[in-house]
């Protein structure tokens, strides 16, 4: 396993290097070869962030397909890994909401719409409480 995390033994791409391709894929419209790549990534045991990422992407490949059903899948794995997100799953409630709100469930929507707006709430507040205290710490080096 650490032969495959670390792309070491056998000489192809680590996983890293092909969420970098998946991601080309995905921006430039090309959401099937996105999604083989992503396939590709998960078989590779990736570390939790890039396997989070690629989750998250992938979900974003099937909604823009219109496969709602797996990419909810996609999006729920990724929030099962938001820690290891760069947003902690503010992008992926998002999409989810999105997705419901596409396919008539109002009240699913309303609820990922929600949860998104309470994980930045949390950002803002963390945010402002490192900057009370680095304001404290520093204040004697005026």
């Amino acid at each position: 396993m650490a032969e495959e995390r670390s792309g070491r033994g056998d000489g192809k791409k680590t996983a890293e290097e092909l969420l970098s391709l998946a991601e080309e894929r995905l921006n430039g419209g090309r959401f099937e070869e996105s999604i083989e790549i992503y396939k590709v990534i998960v078989k590779k045991d990736p570390l939790h962030p890039t396997l989070a990422k690629a989750c998250n992407d992938c979900g974003v490949a099937y909604a823009s397909l219109k496969q709602y059903d797996m990419a909810i899948g996609f999006f729920n794995t990724a929030l099962n890994l938001s820690n290891y997100l760069m947003d902690e799953g503010v992008s992926t409630c998002y999409n989810l909401a999105q997705i419901y709100k596409t396919t008539g469930d109002d009240e699913k929507a309303d609820e990922y719409f929600n949860r998104a707006v309470a994980i930045k709430e949390g950002h803002k507040r963390r945010d402002e409480e490192a900057k009370r205290a680095l304001k404290q710490e520093t204040a004697d080096w005026e």
